[in-house]
Order: C-alpha cells, then sequence, then structure tokens
C-alpha cells in the first residue's frame, strides 16, 4: 500500500519541478550568481529544519531526493543562463569587429610603420609565445584603434584557439611597459583571430604610437615541432612598413633548416641569419621597406 501510494506524490513532485525550472532560470537571470547561492542555502535549510523537527526515515529520504533534484534543476537554469550569455556576448564581438573593419577600410585613417619587431618563441610541445613592439606615425585621420589579424596557419581545432590569450600595452619612451589596451577579438571564417586594440583617447593626424602586442598560442607550431613538417612565418601590411624583424627562436637542442619566402636579393634589403648565442636557435629576418600586401618572411624545417 505504501509503494502504490507513493506514485501519485511522486509524479506530482516531478511536475512541480519541471514548473518549478522555468521560474528558477528567470529568477538566476535577474539575481545571478548571488541568487543560486541564496536558493540552494534556502533549500538546504529548509530540508535539514523539516528533517530534525519530524525524524522520520521517509522524510529524510524526500528531502535528499527535493535536494539533489533542486540542484540538478540549479545547474541547468546556470547552464542555460550562461549559454545564452555566452551567445550574446559572440554576436556582440561578431557585430563589433564587423563595423570596426568598416570603419577601418572605409576611412583615410592609416599608420606609417617605422619599426616592427616580433618574437616567437616556440616550445618542443608547439604552443607558442610572440612579443611584437610596433614604432608607427598616425597619418590621414585621427585613429581610434588598431588592427591586427594573424593566425596559425593550419587547421587548427577550437580547442586550441579558445586558450589563446593576448594583451596590449602602451609602450613608453624608455621602453618600459605602460597601460594595458582594451582588445576585443573575434574568429574569422578562415581560422585567424581579428584583434582590435582600442586607444584610450584618438591619436591625431602626426602623433607617434609605440605599442607592445603580446599573445600565447597553444600548439600554433605542431606542424613543425611534432610533425617535422616545414612551416611558415610570414607577415603582411597594408600601410608602408619602413623596417621589420621576425625572430624565431626554437627549443633548446633543436636545429632547423630555413630559407626566405617571396624575397628577392635584387629586388628586396633584407638578411636572413642565424645564431645560437643562448644555448637555442635564432633565426632571425631583417627587412627594410617592405612591399605592401605581400606575404614575406621566413620558411623552417626541424634537422633530423
Amino acid at each position: 500500500m505504501h509503494v502504490f501510494d507513493a506514485a501519485p506524490g511522486l509524479e506530482g513532485g516531478v511536475d512541480i519541478l519541471r514548473k518549478f525550472a522555468p521560474w528558477l532560470e528567470r529568477f538566476l537571470e535577474e539575481e545571478g550568481g548571488v541568487g543560486l547561492v541564496k536558493a540552494s542555502l534556502g533549500i538546504m535549510a529548509f530540508g535539514a529544519v523539516l528533517s530534525a523537527l519530524l525524524g522520520d526515515f521517509a522524510i529524510r529520504a524526500a528531502v535528499l531526493v527535493v535536494v539533489v533534484l533542486s540542484w540538478l534543476a540549479l545547474t541547468l537554469a546556470l547552464l542555460a543562463s550562461r549559454n545564452k550569455l555566452k551567445a550574446k556576448v559572440e554576436l556582440h564581438r561578431g557585430l563589433l569587429s564587423r563595423y570596426c573593419d568598416v570603419i577601418w577600410d572605409g576611412w583615410p585613417t592609416r599608420f606609417r610603420i617605422i619599426r616592427w619587431e616580433q618574437v616567437a618563441v616556440i616550445e618542443e610541445n608547439g604552443d607558442t609565445e610572440e612579443i611584437i613592439t610596433v614604432q608607427a606615425k598616425v597619418e590621414g585621420a585621427d585613429a581610434r584603434f588598431f588592427r591586427l589579424r594573424f593566425g596559425a596557419g593550419w587547421d587548427q581545432p577550437e580547442s586550441y584557439r579558445k586558450n589563446v590569450t593576448t594583451e596590449v600595452r602602451n609602450l613608453l619612451v624608455d621602453g618600459t611597459s605602460g597601460t594595458s589596451w582594451d582588445v576585443t577579438s573575434y574568429w574569422l571564417d578562415d581560422g585567424r583571430l581579428n584583434m582590435l586594440s582600442h586607444f584610450h583617447t584618438p591619436a591625431e593626424v602626426g602623433s607617434s604610437v609605440r605599442v607592445q602586442m603580446k599573445w600565447r598560442w597553444p600548439g600554433k607550431s605542431i606542424p613543425l615541432m611534432v610533425r617535422r613538417q616545414p612551416d611558415l612565418f610570414t607577415f603582411r601590411f597594408g600601410n608602408p612598413v619602413e623596417y621589420a624583424s621576425y625572430r624565431v627562436i626554437l627549443p633548446k637542442g633543436f636545429d632547423a633548416h630555413f630559407d626566405a619566402v617571396n624575397l628577392d636579393r635584387k629586388k628586396h634589403d633584407f638578411t636572413i641569419k642565424r645564431k645560437d648565442s643562448t644555448g637555442r636557435l635564432e633565426v632571425e629576418l631583417k627587412i627594410r621597406n617592405m612591399p605592401i600586401d605581400v606575404k614575406i618572411g621566413m620558411r623552417l624545417e626541424i634537422k633530423k
């Protein structure tokens, strides 16, 4: 008799829980994480008081089931709210990136790159940390942001891309780093990261800008280090560049073949050299008066 009597109550509890979940989701959207804590503590406190007063094993078991189901409802509601928020953030980031691209491509704001120095430090598992130091002059119109697009150069899984971290800082005259910039980024369909670095105040025409950008990219150099395939280290600019360098630092104990990409000694003023003064092989490309809208750089291959 007790078994059959309990079934209708269980169905009623499930029905209550089904109605409770949508209300809980709305509650969490309004209250946030604090609401989650309040609701959880309230449920557990109620169960504890009821169990202490009645002292019946069935009551304790029922309270335990309610607590577990309530935690499940709380978790599901929180995940649903998080997914909705994440989707909104991605939408807004995409729209911001798109309209900034319209401004960048349509307005006369241009940067003349006086000096571009890029260093890539590669680990044995392919993880790569890059530091870029830029000195530029604003031409055409006041600048409000700086756009940079970069990619791994291979079809990299999203699990790697979601762990990419970036940092942009103002660089002082004495070479020390200043305050950080606001950065918004968005992944393009071709696997590149569209990174927008926003000035605190617009940079006026004729003014000089000094910026240091850093990013850590897990698995960026897997083709080179793990698969032992030739890998490209290139850059391309849409604006004039007076001087640029790209230095690749390999893990200790590794050596590499290398050659230039899209560079002709009769047409371009460049050098590409290797050195091993730190115990790690460094291959560096230096070029003056870079061609515009041409991908140039180096191709490296680990010696077997």
